[in-house]
């Protein structure tokens, strides 16, 4: 059994704005509310400052990727946990992510519940966002009620996500390229966890509410950023990311080796074990 001890929760966290203020509040809250203490929590701070109670790791530079590979640098634990700042966590979601947890479970996300259509593995269901108008109240009886509550596991990725360290490790975490909006760095991230021969699995009883569009990836203007990524993909890997019908949110998708460039010496490690 996994234990909070076992794992340091890293929240990276670009700030700047009172949105951005308020979801990390409702993040770090849900935290301490579902039994986390303060010692299992960075906030990866890009340049900006953050609740000082908590420990943190502070970047100069813009960078979700940066920021998260700088807190796991800092961390020993065997697990991290790996959280946008503007996610809410249900009574109980711990406890029912690590349920069905062995050796061979090495990389397991919560279900997300937005507030807008979004992926297939997730939910839609309005709580309010990052704008103030957050009703939690509504969110804990959602909760409360979710007719899914035996921990199930199904295929598939998305942030949040637990993954044991070692993996993390050999991996080397995010592509730092990525950033400075980090779009498409989840999915570079995922294709890495599966060539190194480890499958990505999603808990559909642990549920955790996503505000959404709060890093600034989606607006226009950063469009630029998203071709950038979108591109240094193909060119990394050799061939376009998965879509949505080929099994990126589900992580069953198949990895062209007839195309495949990024060849790490670690490539099929676990699946060699």
């Amino acid at each position: 059994m996994i234990n909070p001890s076992m794992v340091t929760v890293i929240i990276p966290h670009l700030g700047g704005t009172p949105e951005s203020e308020y979801a990390l509040s409702q993040c770090l809250l849900s935290l301490e509310e579902t039994g986390w203490s303060a010692e299992n929590i960075i906030v990866s701070v890009n340049g900006e400052k953050c609740e000082e109670h908590y420990p943190n790791v502070k970047i100069d530079v813009q960078g979700q990727c940066k920021a998260v590979n700088a807190a796991v640098a800092t961390v020993n634990t065997p697990w991290i946990f790996v959280t946008n700042d503007d996610m809410v966590y249900a009574p109980q979601w711990w406890e029912k992510l690590i349920a069905l947890m062995n050796d061979d479970v090495l990389c397991v996300s919560p279900k997300l519940i937005e507030p807008r259509p979004g992926a297939p593995t997730f939910e839609v269901y309005f709580c309010g966002g990052a704008g103030g108008d957050f009703d939690k109240q509504k969110w804990l009886d959602f909760a409360k009620s979710y007719p899914n509550q035996v921990p199930t596991l199904r295929t598939g990725f998305n942030l949040p996500f637990l993954i044991r360290k070692d993996l993390w490790d050999l991996i080397g975490g995010y592509d730092i390229t990525y950033d400075p909006f980090s779009s498409n760095s989840d999915s570079d991230l995922e294709y890495k966890i599966r060539l190194a021969g480890v499958q990505p699995y999603q808990n559909t009883a642990s549920i955790v509410y996503h505000f959404g569009m709060t890093s600034g990836t989606a607006l226009p203007e950063n469009r630029p950023y998203w071709e950038k990524n979108w591109h240094y993909f193909i060119e990394k890997w050799g061939f376009e990311r998965a879509s949505t019908e080929q099994g990126i949110w589900t992580a069953d998708f198949e990895i062209p080796e007839d195309k495949l460039k990024f060849k790490p010496f670690w490539k099929d490690f676990y699946s060699k074990k």
